[in-house]
């Protein structure tokens, strides 16, 4: 057994460094979010997620609230599946009118299809990478599925998103 050395001063002050600095490393939560937090991996069932993502692993929380511009929530849940296929759930909800416009998704003619989900949809992609985009008052969804069967789900995607915006 290796013997471990002894707990110094300097060990101790970079711990308590580092206990003074956490609130500060992580994402600041707007007051919206401390009061009525979402729970991105609740937006859909787990037979919802099936439809698009089957034998996935039930989903992780990636980041739930705050982000690295003021005044925006950002929510993201991640589903896996064994042979590493991924469905992605994301949502941002804007403080204001002008913090949404830079959330306002923007897409070239012809890049995508408008779908009936939230106030505005669109569904775009490639046959493994499937996205779908939809609006909600200040708030934007976007869901993904990165699957060799993508495209094909195209209409399960607007399906699931139509499920996610009832939640919001």
């Amino acid at each position: 057994m290796i013997p471990q050395p002894p707990l110094g001063a300097f060990t101790l002050l970079v711990c308590a460094i580092t206990a003074g600095l956490a609130p500060l490393l992580t994402p600041a939560r707007s007051a919206t979010a401390a009061v009525s937090p979402l729970d991105p991996c609740k937006l859909l069932s787990a037979a919802e997620v099936a439809m698009a993502l089957p034998k996935n692993d039930g989903g992780e929380i990636e980041h739930a609230g705050g982000s690295l511009v003021k005044g925006i929530d950002a929510y993201q849940c991640s589903y896996t599946s064994p042979d590493v296929h991924i469905f992605t759930v994301v949502v941002n909800i804007a403080a204001d009118d002008k913090l949404f416009a830079d959330l306002k998704p923007h897409f070239f003619r012809g890049e995508a299809t408008e779908v009936p989900v939230g106030t505005a949809g669109w569904l775009r992609g490639e046959p493994d990478d499937m996205k779908l985009t939809a609006i909600k008052g200040r708030t934007r969804l976007d869901l993904e599925l990165l699957a060799p069967d993508a495209k094909v789900k195209g209409p399960v995607l607007v399906k699931l998103g139509q499920a996610a915006m009832a939640h919001l």
